[in-house]
């Protein structure tokens, strides 16, 4: 299989690297194929491509590279959903956005991507905590040498 990517030009992806997403992403529910891109094992961001559009990719990150107190409980009804027998399938990841008129990092740690890394399912679930945000800021100190790692990754 062929897909295209505005970073990546065409990727030959094979079918058993797509991760499914049944429901999509929040806004983007049409959306259930997808590739988990990584320039490189040292860059701690990855990029979730839309096989079926190259104009929709969703910058992530592990949550607790940035945020180590970051915990999560994911729903019983979600890990059913995902097929997960054990917690040590679940692989979280949290969308990034930047604010270009500020130049601020946020992360969507309440809405995180949860991929069965068995079955490459996945799902957008909701946490019920109030210590996160969909645009939870960065520390300062996380941020330093993050803006040239961010340009090569995207």
């Amino acid at each position: 299989m062929i897909t295209a990517s505005k970073k990546f030009r065409n990727l030959e992806i094979s079918e058993q690297s797509l991760v499914e997403m049944p429901f999509g992403m929040f806004g983007f529910e049409e959306m259930k194929e997808f590739v988990l891109l990584e320039k490189s094992k040292e860059s701690p961001f990855k990029l979730l491509q839309a096989t079926a559009d190259p104009n929709v990719a969703f910058l992530l990150i592990d949550p607790l590279e940035f945020f180590p107190d970051y915990e999560i409980d994911i729903p019983s009804s979600d890990a059913e959903q995902l097929k997960l027998d054990d917690a040590l399938e679940a692989r979280v990841l949290a969308t990034v956005t930047i604010d270009k008129n500020h130049g601020w990092f946020t992360a969507n740690l309440v809405g995180p991507i949860v991929i069965n890394s068995r079955t490459l399912e996945a799902k957008q679930i909701v946490l019920d905590n109030e210590r996160y945000g969909t645009k939870h800021l960065f520390k300062n100190e996380s941020l330093q040498g993050l803006s040239l790692e961010l340009k090569q990754a995207i």
